[in-house]
C-alpha cells in the first residue's frame, strides 16, 4: 500500500517555504527605517490562499503580525501566520504580539528566525505552543538572520554591523599625491554607493577625508544635499578643527562630530561648539580616539548600521581592532602611482602576510567599468 502522508508533507514544506519567502520580501521594505528594530513580514494563509500580509514599516510603529492579523479579521481564525522573527512576548513601544496572536484564532504559526534579544528569545514560541497552537520554527532561518544580521549583532553586543566601502585603483591608490579622488570609480559605483548610504543608519569618514575631499556624503542619487534625516554624518575630528562652511553640515541629515574627551574643556570657549548639539566625546588609545567607544556610543543612539567612507587610515584602524564585518571594495581599471599617493590601508600594516586579516564569503561582479568585491572579515 502507497502510503499518502509523505507526499502530503512535502507539500507542506513547500506551502511552507513559499510563504516566509513573500514574509522575507515584505520584511526587506521596511529597510533602514525599522532601524534599530529587526525587519519582519508577516502573512496569513488559509486553503493555501492569501488572506493579508504586513511588515514592520517604521520603529515604534505596529510590529508585522499585528498588522497582517488586523487586515485578515475574523479570517485569521483557523489560518497559518507566517513571521519571519519569533514574535515578541513581552511589552516594548507596542503591546506583546503574542496577544494579538492568541485573540486572532490562528492555529498554527510559522517562524523562521529566534528572536536574538534575551528579553525575548524561545518565550514567544514557548508560550503560543502552550497555548494550544501548533509551531514551526526554523523555516528559512539563513536568509531571515542574514536580513537581520546588523540588528543581531546591535542587540548581542551593543556595536553596530560595520561596512567598510573603498573605491581604488588596480594600484592600490584612493588618491592622488595632490589628494584628488573625484573621481576613481565610474558613475555606476557610485550609483551603488548612494544605494548603500540608504541602507545604513549612519556613514562615517575619517580626519584626512573631510579635509581632502570635502564630502557631502549625500544618500541622493544626484549628489545634492538630502532631504533625508538619514544616514547621519559622524566625522571623525579628534581636535575639534572642523568648521561650519564644511559640506557635512549641508542638508537635513544629521553631522556627528567624533572629538576626543581631552576637548571637552574648549566647549566653553569655542562659540560654534556652543550651538552644535551632536558632538560625541570619545576616549583615546595610544593616543588615537578609540574607535570602539566611539561605536560603543553610537550603538546607545540606536546606530544598528554603519557604512565606513572614511581613508586608510581609517581603514586600518578598524581592521586592526577587529571591528569590520563586511567590506565592499571597489577597483577601477586605472593606474594612479605616486610614492606620495593614498593607499587604500595604511596604518602600520601586518609584519607577517600569513597573519594579514583574509575575506570569506568573497563574491564579485562588475559594475560599469569597475569590479566590485563583496566579503566577510
Amino acid at each position: 500500500m502507497i502510503r499518502r502522508s509523505r507526499p502530503r508533507s512535502i507539500k507542506s514544506k513547500e506551502e511552507d517555504l513559499k510563504w516566509m519567502s513573500h514574509a522575507l520580501a515584505l520584511a526587506a521594505k521596511g529597510g533602514v527605517f525599522v532601524s534599530p528594530n529587526p525587519q519582519v513580514g508577516a502573512c496569513v494563509v488559509k486553503a493555501g490562499r492569501l488572506v493579508s500580509s504586513g511588515f514592520h514599516a517604521r520603529f515604534g510603529g505596529p510590529h508585522a503580525e499585528v498588522e497582517a492579523l488586523r487586515k485578515a479579521g475574523a479570517k485569521a481564525r483557523g489560518a497559518t501566520l507566517y513571521v519571519t522573527l519569533e514574535p515578541c512576548s513581552s511589552w516594548g513601544k507596542t503591546p506583546p504580539c503574542t496577544e494579538a496572536i492568541l485573540r486572532s484564532g490562528v492555529s498554527r504559526v510559522v517562524i523562521a528566525m529566534t528572536d536574538p534579544n534575551p528579553v525575548n528569545r524561545g518565550k514567544g514560541a514557548l508560550l503560543l505552543r502552550g497555548s494550544g497552537i501548533a509551531v514551526t520554527d526554523g523555516v528559512l532561518c539563513g536568509a531571515a538572520e542574514h536580513q537581520n544580521e546588523a540588528f543581531s549583532k546591535w542587540i548581542k553586543t551593543g556595536l553596530p554591523f560595520v561596512t567598510l566601502k573603498m573605491a581604488q585603483s588596480l594600484d592600490g591608490k584612493i588618491a592622488s599625491f595632490n589628494g584628488r579622488s573625484r573621481w576613481i570609480s565610474g558613475p555606476e559605483s557610485r550609483g551603488f554607493v548612494h544605494g548603500l548610504r540608504q541602507q545604513n543608519d549612519a556613514v562615517l569618514v575619517g580626519k584626512k577625508t573631510w579635509m581632502l575631499d570635502d564630502p557631502l556624503l549625500s544618500a541622493d542619487p544626484a549628489g545634492t544635499p538630502s532631504l533625508r534625516e538619514k544616514p547621519w554624518r559622524v566625522v571623525i575630528d579628534p581636535a575639534m578643527e572642523i568648521l561650519p562652511r564644511r559640506r557635512v553640515f549641508e542638508g537635513n541629515q544629521i553631522t556627528i562630530q567624533a572629538v576626543s574627551c581631552k576637548c571637552r574643556k574648549n566647549l566653553s570657549k569655542n562659540m560654534f561648539l556652543k550651538e552644535t548639539r551632536n558632538i560625541l566625546f570619545v576616549k583615546e588609545k595610544k593616543g588615537r580616539l578609540d574607535l570602539r567607544d566611539l561605536l560603543k556610543q553610537l550603538g546607545s543612539l540606536g546606530v544598528s548600521r554603519l557604512l565606513v567612507e572614511g581613508g586608510g587610515e581609517t581603514a586600518w584602524s578598524l581592521l586592526s581592532a577587529h571591528l569590520v564585518d563586511k567590506v565592499f571594495w571597489l577597483l577601477a581599471p586605472k593606474f594612479i602611482g605616486g610614492r606620495d599617493a593614498v593607499t587604500s590601508v595604511e596604518g602600520d600594516g601586518y609584519q607577517d602576510p600569513n597573519n594579514a586579516l583574509n575575506l570569506k564569503s568573497l563574491s564579485c561582479r562588475q559594475m560599469g567599468s569597475d569590479w566590485l568585491f563583496e566579503g566577510r572579515v
